[in-house]
């Protein structure tokens, strides 16, 4: 297929805003629901009410941006390149990156989920000794993602009927499961605390902590599903953004819900713990299933029925999230291809189905291969939530530069108070990843640096005036250098240096791979991308040093403890903010958006 004849072949547009709302929707009610209620509760007790209702309100704050970025750019891929408007092509791809590693990983995340429930009537596929896929196991989650992929590859019109039912027996199931709960088996003295221990029995910290581990955050990521499929929208500038949002509060109410019919339900004894030890319930054989051991615990013919269906639940759920997050890692490589981050054969649509059907291909490839080397769902759940809450530092500071750079841009969702959304943006993305805890935020900031070269090796070498052999010597050098230390820091080669020396000896080191990079391009082509990217190196150092010294590090006694640490990387935050802001400047293709309107793909 030439080139000429590939510009011809566009995506189709066919979905509506009930098809946005539904991919929304369908992306944050998934795996999540069925082992985030065990997980809250154990790490927080009753108190994980609160978490589930913190984290809604900060997600809030970032969908009102990110539907502003829908309209702005309905592109589908969209939110692998909004940065590149602002900041150019290095800043983006740094986050895009991240991104779509996190968008991948779920499609192992929900691989997992779906066998490891299945585990209950076919314990051949999981080994419940050592919390791993069994080969077995592993060929059939393999299996699952070539089936979505199929579905996939055959077109977005088809699918949006496919993911219409997912979606209603969503609503139906959890629905179903909180009436008959607390219609049968409740006891709200559990769910305001009258127990040992009390309403928070862990301390309030955890309540902001336990956000990521627990699963509450990875719950609510799938928000932005109907801005990856914006591209493919019948009138996506006003459908993406309100179909988005709406789904957003829906699932809002349905997980706090969700969460006081599980407390209320536990009948402590059927599950071999202490009434108030919330760890133990979470470590007990509930683990696996937790809702469907909660159901037949009670004893009550109904809720035993309701837990036969739930076992049924635990496949569509976490299957129709798998389809949306292979769409959407598909769509992001296909994104970073369209501005020229990899090469031009990623970008290529199918001409019959009009699907970008090699994106698609690897993507699914990326997933089942991510799916060995983590042996628990919570693990993997983690990695990925962190990883794409990091690409989402990109929306306020994206937002705030372009109404800098290109006020008059027609913005089809205008957000209230934006000057206040914005930022609050970004600081909650920065917090969410801060309470991820210094052991994730280590290996996500070593994921994203690692990833660096990639850009380079790509098109963008020529951008950046490096010859085919500087690119090349240039990735060997930042790999091997890099990953000597990393691994020499998982392998305790600084351990002899005491427990802070050893810690500024390889972050000084970890932040002069980065810094040095950019330095080295700026000298070497006076690129605006170079200087315009110099925030994210700024960003991981300030967040690697609070990360390990505040109180979620490995410190016996944090340097900085408890709020204290909260409120330093807050305010750290939004001094990046302001810095990524005055850095931004108006790219070539935010000048050609400008001058000719959107590009139609």
């Amino acid at each position: 297929m030439t080139s000429s004849t590939q510009s011809q072949v566009r995506l189709r547009r066919a979905l509506t805003m009930t098809d946005y709302f539904m991919l929304a929707f369908t992306g944050m009610v998934g795996s999540g629901w069925l082992f985030a209620a065990l997980g809250a509760s154990g790490a927080m007790g009753p108190a994980s009410l609160l978490s589930w209702i913190i984290a809604g309100v900060f997600f809030i704050f970032m969908v009102f941006p990110f539907a502003e970025l829908g309209g702005l750019f309905p592109f589908s891929g969209s939110l692998a390149r909004y940065n590149h408007y602002s900041h150019g092509t290095i800043s983006n791809y740094l986050l895009a990156w991240a991104y779509t590693l996190g968008a991948i990983t779920t499609v192992s995340v929900e691989a997992v989920a779906i066998v490891e429930y299945a585990s209950y009537y076919i314990p051949q596929f999981w080994n419940s000794t050592i919390g791993v896929l069994t080969p077995l196991g592993l060929a059939v989650a393999a299996l699952l993602v070539l089936v979505f992929l199929a579905i996939q590859l055959i077109g977005v019109n088809v699918y949006g009927w496919f993911n219409r039912f997912i979606t209603a027996w969503k609503i139906i199931i959890p629905g179903l499961t909180i009436i008959l709960l607390i219609a049968l088996y409740f006891h709200p003295d559990y769910v305001i605390g009258k127990l040992p221990g009390g309403f928070a029995p862990y301390g309030y910290s955890v309540v902001f902590s336990g956000m990521i581990t627990t699963g509450i955050v990875w719950a609510y990521e799938g928000f932005r599903q109907g801005l990856e499929y914006a591209g493919e929208g019948k009138n996506p500038q006003r459908d993406a953004p309100l179909g988005t949002i709406l789904a957003l509060i829906s699932v809002i109410i349905l997980y706090i819900l969700l969460e006081i019919a599980f407390i209320g339900a536990i009948n402590w004894e059927a599950a071999g713990v202490k009434p108030g030890d919330w760890q133990s319930l979470a470590s007990s054989s509930w683990q696996a299933h937790p809702f469907a051991s909660e159901a037949m615990a009670t004893g009550i013919p109904i809720l035993m029925g309701l837990a036969v269906l739930l076992l049924i639940d635990a496949a569509i759920s976490p299957a129709g999230t798998l389809a949306v997050f292979l769409g959407t890692s598909g769509r992001n490589l296909y994104g970073m291809s369209r501005v020229g981050y990899i090469p031009e054969f990623f970008s290529r649509i199918h001409r019959k189905f009009q699907t970008p059907w090699i994106a698609l291909i690897i993507a699914a490839v990326i997933g089942i291969a991510f799916m060995a080397p983590f042996p628990t769902w919570y693990t993997i759940m983690s990695y990925s939530a962190v990883m794409t809450v990091y690409g989402y530092l990109q929306v306020g500071i994206t937002n705030h530069a372009l109404r800098k750079l290109a006020p008059d841009l027609k913005r089809p969702f205008n957000p209230p108070a934006w000057y206040v959304f914005y930022p609050l943006s970004f600081v909650v993305a920065s917090l969410l990843i801060y309470w991820s805890g210094w052991s994730y935020v280590n290996a996500i900031i070593a994921g994203v640096i690692l990833g660096f070269p990639l850009l380079l090796l790509g098109p963008y070498r020529s951008e950046i005036k490096l010859t085919r052999a500087a690119s090349v010597i240039f990735a060997v050098v930042y790999w091997v250098t890099s990953s000597l230390l990393i691994a020499g820091w998982y392998l305790n080669w600084f351990a002899s240096l005491g427990v802070i020396t050893s810690f500024a000896v390889y972050w000084t080191l970890i932040s002069l791979i980065q810094v040095l990079s950019l330095f080295y391009l700026w000298f070497k082509s006076r690129h605006p991308d170079v200087k315009a990217a110099l925030w994210v190196p700024i960003y991981n150092i300030l967040l690697g040093v609070i990360s390990y010294i505040g109180s979620l590090g490995p410190l016996s006694t944090p340097l900085i403890p408890y709020p204290w640490d909260y409120i330093t990387f807050a305010i750290l935050s939004l001094v990046v903010y302001f810095i990524a802001i005055n850095l931004a400047y108006e790219t070539k293709d935010l000048r050609q958006i400008k001058e000719k309107g959107l590009p139609i793909e």
